[in-house]
């Protein structure tokens, strides 16, 4: 399935708030993209982790208020080591979850955005888990597009776009632009709250 599919596919689903489609299929954009970005890469674990590293500040600014460069989060890792990171949880939790057809692990999901540019997401650390913003996947959904390396694709309809708080881009007008993009990104005013969980870190 091409890219634009996976990101067409992706809309559909969080227009009708069916989230876990929805992010399925934009954790399947990201897995296409990062492998056409870092051929070279043969680790998909290492390569998708990479590619969402590096476009954190889009993002954020679709996330909404969290550094998520700088935060950890006190969960565990798929080797059982207390300590990950935004990258990690996309991948391991979500990713890896919905693409192998499994449930998502228990506390883990994606809360339905309550209003137009408000977003609301939990953390849960006595049961290790958290939710996302439905806004996530619309900044997961935004860096496939914008990447050069998706410059060839198309959906074929100018209905579907993605928002930051202060920008529209329509999908096929933004295939490859990444660049362009952060040009207009306002990165200056949004809060960026770095999360300390020193007090609650879990130490069994």
């Amino acid at each position: 399935m091409k890219i634009a599919d996976h990101i067409k596919l992706s809309i559909d689903a969080s227009d009708r708030k069916d989230l876990d489609q929805a992010m399925l299929h934009a954790c399947l954009a990201i897995d296409g993209t990062a492998k056409k970005t870092y051929p070279s890469i043969g680790k998909v674990g290492e390569r998708y982790r990479k590619f969402v590293n590096e476009h954190l500040d889009i993002i954020e600014l679709m996330f909404g208020g969290v550094n998520l460069e700088e935060t950890v989060f006190p969960f565990k890792d798929a080797k059982g080591n207390i300590g990950i990171t935004f990258a990690d949880i996309v991948y391991e939790k979500f990713r890896c979850s919905l693409a192998h057809g499994d449930e998502l692990p228990d506390g883990f999901g994606v809360s339905v955005q309550i209003a137009d540019g408000h977003q609301q997401f939990s953390i849960d650390i006595k049961n290790q888990s958290m939710t996302l913003p439905q806004s996530a996947i619309y900044g997961l959904g935004l860096i496939c597009v914008l990447a050069p390396a998706n410059a060839d694709q198309k959906i074929g309809n100018n209905l579907y776009h993605y928002r930051d708080p202060i920008n529209a881009y329509v999908v096929d007008r933004w295939w490859g632009k990444v660049e362009c993009a952060r040009k207009i990104m306002d990165f200056e005013t949004p809060i960026r709250i770095k999360m300390d969980f020193k007090n609650v870190w879990p130490t069994g």
